[in-house]
């Protein structure tokens, strides 16, 4: 039986978001590298720049055992870009997060998308293309597909009234001001 339109153009974006996530996870290995890390060394810098997390949190948002998890952040945590504190919330966990050279080490990670960037500056429409692709990413933590990264199209201090408002903080947000990862999210 021969797919539907629909479904075929489904899984033409399918098709395509993986072909780009292999494009993005060979640049970060080659950065990833070059500076001493594994890729997972590196992804978990670059989350852990963003908002701290816990083992238990990254290994779900990396879809990793724990242990994984663990062993790499140990190796970070050994190389002094990361350090320790105990969760406010909950005295039996640890947050990590990165130290001044974990902070400058991510920095020098993040280059490694200098390609995308220049693809990108090449896209017309780019405002378009960054709310359809964070509202795909959005329907897929309520599906509970991904877990949750403090997106704030998932966070219930968002308004959308002509455009997007965050009640937390009081502000009006344009598209490019929304979070992927917010340290002051709650779950809508």
């Amino acid at each position: 039986m021969e797919a539907s339109p629909g479904e075929q153009q489904g899984e033409k974006l399918v098709s395509l978001l993986e072909r780009l996530a292999q494009v993005e996870r060979a640049l970060l290995l080659r950065r990833a590298h070059r500076l001493g890390l594994t890729a997972l060394q590196a992804q978990l810098l670059l989350h852990l720049s963003e908002r701290p997390y816990g083992v238990v949190a990254l290994a779900e948002l990396l879809a990793l055992t724990p242990a994984t998890v663990s062993e790499a952040l140990t190796t970070l945590e050994r190389k002094g870009f990361l350090s320790r504190a105990k969760d406010p919330e909950d005295g039996r966990r640890w947050l990590l997060k990165p130290t001044e050279e974990g902070l400058r080490m991510a920095q020098a990670l993040k280059g490694y998308a200098g390609p995308f960037h220049q693809a990108l500056g090449k896209v017309s429409h780019q405002e378009g293309l960054l709310l359809g692709l964070t509202e795909l990413l959005a329907e897929l933590v309520r599906q509970g597909t991904v877990p949750e990264t403090g997106l704030c199209l998932t966070c219930r201090h968002l308004r959308r009234e002509k455009g997007f408002f965050c009640a937390l903080l009081g502000l009006a947000l344009t598209p490019w001001d929304l979070r992927l990862a917010c340290p002051d999210h709650t779950p809508a």
